[in-house]
């Protein structure tokens, strides 16, 4: 039997091998990358130092020395062409330089030796000692001599000079558009970069809008600029010299407007709402931070019922607004938002989203004419409208403040940009601040303010006794109105000024941030202390602010929201979630990062606002001011003492009624105790423990199970 052989092995697949070598190219591809480069820029740099004449070498003056020799004053276009090498090739994953532009770019610098050499005279001997375009420009020029005679070869040599440097850098696109822009054949979308290509834009520049249709002529817009307004006071009021300067405050930059991106969203909406039957005009706009709003008018249609004679019937409004979502597929904007109609004009407004979001700072509203006639200490700065005017309200006429939104849409930095501007205005001695953060990583920053009793909390436990002192306080405070026959605080501090024993009252705010972890903990009490502030505390300066990233009718219950006529509300998710906050839909059309609509209490329409933008280091220069104006104390906050003693007895009277539940029910378990007392877990646990403790309850018997009851029923108690 013969022996089958095997057949012979198959040499290595050449795809094999380029497997192998992409690999590697993956792997260590960018480290090749980096070491060319860096040598590009080492040579480079050293290369300079040599012309300079400030180093040299076995193999570096040889270098220097042909460079000189056959490129003359070029020698420097040839360190900074290999210098601008290395760092092209050190920048991974960009495509930044054409083919063709290289070439350009090649020729120029070979027609720019020529150019040296015909401005040294051409002289064969400066070329020779490394002047003007060395040997080789002194050739190129000599070749053009040849070629063209005198004096065609100069204008040949700089006209192709400049042609080259034009295409090399990408300069012929933006002229070629300029001159179509003045001869009125380029729409305002398709302008394209007169220096930056396509090719060579970096990824994390915004990419430019796509082009738009064109419009035919009926619906291109030139719409007149709204006229500019000067914000600032011809003379702005004195300020106290005990407060903060502003100028610890950056100062913002005014939102850029682009009036051809402008009309040429105008004539879209006027497009898009004929394509549906409804003639309409677009008369003017407002750029605002955000959004640009543009004022569309309706107008009219002409019909016949029953072939009588036309009549002209007015567009419905709600005609206009039920083509929201029509209008934001034809401008391709994320969200769109109508205003029908604006409240005081005769117009339908039409919210389209900026390409780019200003940032709106606390500085230039602190220094507008706003502000200033607001006349209130508790003056605060909201932000800029669809206008881009200032926003300002008053704390103390509010009297409270509701600030509810999802998560990430601003709602924090609203509670800081209040406190800041609160700081800004107000001394320590004029206003006291009480802040609660159960989540334990916004106001825990101004911890250190003078401004602030104690210390901002964040224990869950403790919140509960916080606010009962502040309920506590208001009572006090009243007490000494009654007795001083004053109707608020502010009668009261004028008639305490007259005296010389007296002390004036300092208003507080109460700044609450989550509002929805102190329902979960509390609900009965967390309602009760809230409401009762929220209808007594105005008259002695108790002011309250909060917010809540849970706009359910659970946390914002309607006893809450009856007290707190003014709100806000950023971006939530629906429109249900909208309604909760402010009664009406609209905020599930908000952009989110400080986008807000502001319900004042004595406003019939919510308000579009972009909020105030604050920064640590803004925060940090503030409460640095006032710590070294004013000693820090190390005083314990004023519910310390209150808090111990409320809940000493609180926990007694919970030990009583579990008792009670316990042996009435016959069951005892954390869970239980959780849901019939309305407390946390962690609290159900330790009362449970201590029911233990007290040998009311077995041990636990794991698995969730309820313990055994110890304690006899209730009917053989009485006996």
């Amino acid at each position: 039997m013969m022996a089958k052989h095997s057949p012979p092995p198959e040499p290595p697949r050449s795809e094999d091998f380029l497997d192998k070598l992409a690999r590697i190219n993956l792997h260590f591809g960018r480290f090749a990358r980096d070491v060319l480069g860096i040598f590009f820029l080492l040579v480079a740099l050293l290369s300079l130092l040599a012309l300079w004449g400030l180093t040299e070498g076995t193999i570096l003056s040889p270098w220097v020395g042909f460079l000189r020799l056959w490129l003359g004053w070029g020698s420097y276009l040839f360190v900074l062409s290999l210098g601008a090498a290395g760092f092209l090739t050190m920048r991974r994953g960009e495509r930044v330089l054409h083919w063709g532009r290289l070439l350009w770019l090649e020729t120029a610098a070979f027609l720019t030796l020529a150019l040296f050499a015909f401005l040294g005279g051409n002289l064969l001997s400066r070329a020779e000692q490394g002047l003007d375009g060395g040997r080789l420009g002194w050739g190129l020029w000599k070749l053009f001599t040849i070629l063209f005679p005198y004096p065609w070869g100069i204008v040949v040599l700089i006209g192709g000079w400049g042609f080259a440097v034009m295409s090399g850098f990408g300069l012929w696109r933006g002229l070629e558009t300029l001159l179509r822009r003045a001869a009125g054949e380029v729409e305002p979308e398709e302008e394209p970069d007169s220096v930056v290509s396509a090719e060579s834009e970096p990824e994390h520049v915004p990419a430019r809008k796509k082009p738009a249709r064109k419009l035919p002529p009926e619906f291109r817009k030139s719409l007149a600029p709204p006229p500019k307004e000067s914000e600032r006071p011809a003379k702005p009021p004195p300020r106290d010299s005990s407060l903060p300067p502003l100028s610890l405050l950056p100062s913002g930059s005014a939102a850029r407007v682009d009036e051809r991106t402008i009309n040429q969203t105008a004539g879209l909406i006027e497009k898009t709402l004929s394509e549906f039957g409804i003639p309409a005009r677009v008369i003017g706009y407002r750029v605002g931070p955000s959004v640009t709003q543009f004022a569309v008018e309706p107008g009219f249609i002409e019909k016949a019922p029953n072939g009588d004679d036309a009549q002209r019937l007015k567009v419905r409004v709600a005609q206009i607004a039920s083509l929201q979502k029509d209008l934001a597929l034809a401008l391709s904007a994320q969200r769109l938002r109508i205003e029908a109609p604006v409240p005081g004009r005769s117009y339908v407004g039409i919210e389209v989203p900026n390409a780019q979001v200003s940032v709106v700072r606390l500085r230039p509203i602190l220094e507008s004419e706003a502000f200033y006639r607001v006349k209130s200490p508790l003056a605060i700065a909201l932000g800029r409208d669809v206008s881009g005017k200032s926003v300002v309200a008053d704390l103390a006429a509010m009297p409270h403040l509701l600030i509810a939104g999802a998560t990430g849409s601003g709602k924090s930095v609203c509670i800081t940009s209040i406190a800041v501007c609160l700081a800004m205005n107000n001394s320590p001695e004029n206003l006291r601040m009480v802040m609660i953060d159960s989540k334990m990583v916004e106001l825990i920053r101004f911890n250190g303010l003078p401004h602030l009793y104690g210390k901002v909390e964040t224990d869950i436990t403790r919140i509960q006794g916080v606010l009962r002192w502040v309920v506590q306080e208001m009572e006090q405070r009243y007490k000494l109105l009654e007795h001083s026959r004053s109707r608020n605080i502010d009668t009261y501090n004028r008639k305490i000024l007259r005296t010389k024993e007296g002390r004036p009252l300092p208003k507080i705010v109460v700044l609450i941030d989550e509002m929805a972890d102190l329902m979960m903990h509390a609900p009965d009490a967390t309602e009760y202390n809230l409401v009762r502030l929220a209808q007594m505390a105005r008259a002695t300066g108790i002011h309250l602010v909060m917010a809540t990233q849970r706009p359910s009718t659970d946390v914002v219950t309607g006893l809450i929201k009856a007290n707190f006529p003014a709100r806000i509300a950023f971006a939530v998710a629906s429109g249900v979630d909208s309604r909760v906050i402010l009664d009406t839909s609209g905020a599930e059309n908000l952009l989110g990062r400080g986008d807000m609509l502001f319900l004042a209490p004595d406003a019939s329409a919510p308000l579009r606002v972009q909020g105030v933008m604050m920064t640590d280091r803004e925060i940090e220069k503030v409460i640095a001011y006032w710590r070294k104006a004013v000693p820090p104390s190390s005083a314990a906050p004023p519910w310390e003492r209150l808090l111990f003693e409320a809940d000493k007895d609180e926990d007694e009277k919970l030990i009583e009624d579990a008792l009670a539940l316990i042996r009435k029910s016959r069951r005892a378990s954390a869970s239980y105790l959780q849901r019939q007392l309305r407390i946390g877990y962690p609290r159900a646990a330790r009362l449970l423990d201590t029911l233990e403790e007290m040998g009311a309850v077995g041990p636990s018997r794991g698995g969730g199970r309820d313990r055994d009851v110890l304690l006899p029923p209730e009917d053989e108690s009485e006996e």
